[in-house]
Parts: C-alpha cells; structure tokens; sequence
C-alpha cells in the first residue's frame, strides 16, 4: 500500500478548485436570475409582468411595453410603488416627483421624447395613448434600489441599497413654490367641440394642454390640483372662466383630468394649491 504526502498548499488548491467548482454549478443551476439591464426579452410577457419590491408583489394596469429589443414600464404606476406623486409642467416639459419629503425636478422633454438627467446622459421615453413610459437604465440611475430579473416568473425584483437615506438619486430638488391658498371641491373636465376655440383670456384652447378653467382666479394663475381619488397631482394654468354648473368650481383640459385619472370619473373631488411664485418662461 502506497501513501502519499499531501502538503498545506495542495490542500488550498483543492479547496479553491472545489470551490470555483460549487460557484460555476450554481450559476449554472439558475440561468433565470439575471441583472435586470439584461432582460430576456424574447420570453417576456408584457401582458403579465409584475414586480416584487421587498417580497411585495405589483402589477400595473397598463402592460409593459417591448420595443427595439427594450421594456418600457408607465411612468406614473411604477414610481407609485415608491410613494411617488407626479406632478406635470407642460410648459417647461418637466416633471415635479413629490418623495423622500421633497420636490425633485425631471427634466422631461415630451415633444422628442426623452429625459435629460445630465449634459452626458438623456433617456428616451415613450409616450403611448397619454401616458409616459421609461425604460429600465432610467430605474437604475434614479433609484436607490438594485434591480434583477426573474424570467422563470416574468418578475423584476427590487431591493433598496443598503444604508441610502432615500428612494431616489441623481435629481435636483425642485424650487420651492409657495402656497398661498388651498381650497377643495368637485372638479370637471371639457374638450371636444372647445378644442380649438379661444379663451376668455385669448388663449386658443388646446384639450390636451395642461389648463382649467376658474370663476374669479386671475388668468396665468398656476395651480396644483391634486384628485383625492388617485391622490395623483398635476401643475395647471388658469387661463378660461367657468365652470358654468353649480356644485364645481374647476373644470380641467381633456389633459389636465388624464393626468390625475379624473377624466373617466367625469366629475371628482379635488384638492387646489394656489402657487403663489410660480413662473413659466415666456
């Protein structure tokens, strides 16, 4: 019988070897949880796609959508998920992203399409039947939360970075706009045969703008308008006079009711914000 000597640096070899051995067999047993910038796009089910955030499950109403080899998810469902509030300034294309106690500013341009977080980083978005869509890179810019992919279960996963004090990164803070007048009550919305039409102000009246009409506020009055329903807001212009049915005291563009989610609801209760130091680039 023979026996042979094995030295303290073989046994750490063999030990490493077996080790690296384990790691690649793992890897290879769970193919399906990948980074989340690689998503596996050709199995993807849009149609029923959720995300789990801290082992909470959440789906959307308004699918995910695949295009260019991309996933867009809507803007406004997903950062609801993080106790985000969006509030829309057409005017400027910018976004207010009420979280973390603060205002942070989106630059956001809705004509072309695209979010400017930097001189060296702009997004592409999407914008289908209203609704703002973003691709995953903007999750991983903007969120304290690390991002992975389940394909087996058609699931993104998020987990927020250790010891990071807030949901968001990378975005200034908004200037802060002060209120001078809050009052609430049932809100309308009009569009249709107005579109087109001028204003009591002189303004031609676009339904897909943000505005609304009010009985008395001075016109180039900016509110936050926020529908109690939602708890959703958006930044409108006072810039026509009416309602003319008693009972209301705002009736909001076709765009500005979109925003918030009142439009299907027709008529809503809402909270109005006066904003005193509100400006808009001419």
């Amino acid at each position: 019988m023979k026996y042979y000597r094995t030295t303290k640096g073989g046994i750490i070899i063999r030990f490493l070897r077996t080790t690296l051995f384990i790691l690649l067999f793992l890897v290879l047993l769970a193919p399906q949880a990948v980074f989340a910038n690689n998503l596996d796009v050709d199995n993807l089910d849009v149609d029923n796609f959720r995300v789990i955030i801290d082992e909470q499950v959440f789906r959307f109403m308004q699918p995910a959508v695949l295009e260019d080899q991309e996933v867009f998810f809507p803007m406004r469902s997903f950062l609801s998920i993080f106790g985000a509030q969006i509030a829309w300034n057409q005017k400027e294309s910018s976004t207010t992203i009420l979280a973390d106690n603060k205002e942070y500013l989106l630059d956001m341009n809705l004509a072309d399409s695209y979010i400017n977080l930097s001189e060296n980083l702009v997004i592409p978005i999407k914008i289908i039947n209203s609704h703002t869509y973003i691709p995953m890179n903007f999750l991983k810019e903007t969120l304290n939360f690390d991002f992975s992919w389940d394909s087996e279960n058609n699931s993104l996963h998020g987990f927020k970075i250790p010891d990071s004090a807030t949901i968001f990164k990378n975005l200034p803070e908004a200037p802060e706009y002060e209120v001078v007048e809050t009052f609430s009550g049932v809100a309308s919305w009009y569009g249709g045969k107005f579109h087109g039409r001028e204003t009591t102000s002189g303004e031609i009246f676009d339904e897909n703008g943000l505005t609304a009409a009010h009985r008395t506020l001075p016109f180039h009055t900016y509110l936050r308008v926020t529908f109690i329903e939602t708890n959703e807001s958006t930044i409108v212009k006072v810039n026509d006079r009416g309602p003319h049915i008693a009972g209301r005291i705002l009736d909001l563009s076709k765009g500005a009711a979109e925003e918030i989610g009142l439009r299907s609801h027709g008529l809503g209760e809402v909270k109005i914000e006066v904003l005193n130091n509100y400006e808009v680039e001419a």
